[in-house]
């Protein structure tokens, strides 16, 4: 069985991008990797080693061994899990229930919903690399509806425009002279 010493992988939802980590980390450590597909399968507790965070309990999950094989698992007690990832893709259907599963864990994630929508979002990497790193982009002029959520109140940037548009209607003058 698994003590608390022992390791536990657990990726969220969706196994499309991260079959070959189960299937490697499967063959590398048999049964450290659990495939959670349900937020059934999960619960949050408070962290008993960092207050103010939350440790993730599988009750059950898919974990993976050597040459690929896998087995629907019933974990009893809950297994805890020592590191976390998923599909925190805002656009994907388990995107809601990942996110909110991996939130303020007490162990590392690779990953957050606010992380993926900033790293989906062509403008505000267009923007990053242009005026952070300092590297060429396609030219870029873009119109942006409302305060553009994930981009600083004022983007400068060599290469790109940000065009702020408080309302779609009566803008047309504007948008024509840009």
């Amino acid at each position: 069985g698994f003590g608390p010493l022992d390791m536990t992988v657990c990726i969220l939802g969706s196994p499309i991008s991260f079959l070959p980590v189960l299937l490697e980390g499967g063959t590398r450590c048999p049964g450290a990797m659990v495939l959670c597909l349900s937020p059934a399968w999960a619960s949050r507790v408070p962290s008993e080693t960092s207050p103010g965070a939350w440790s993730l309990l599988l009750s059950r999950g898919v974990s993976f061994e050597a040459g690929g094989h896998s087995a629907l698992e019933t974990f009893v007690p809950p297994r805890r899990a020592n590191y976390v990832t998923g599909t925190f893709t805002a656009g994907s259907p388990e995107g809601g229930w990942v996110g909110e599963l991996a939130r303020d864990l007490d162990c590392p994630t690779g990953g957050s919903v606010p992380l993926a929508r900033r790293l989906e979002d062509p403008l505000v990497t267009r923007w990053v690399l242009a005026a952070r790193a300092g590297l060429p982009v396609p030219p870029t002029l873009a119109f942006v509806l409302g305060p553009g959520g994930n981009l600083p109140a004022d983007p400068v940037a060599p290469g790109v425009r940000v065009v702020r548009l408080e309302d779609p209607q009566g803008q047309e003058s504007l948008v024509q002279e840009e």
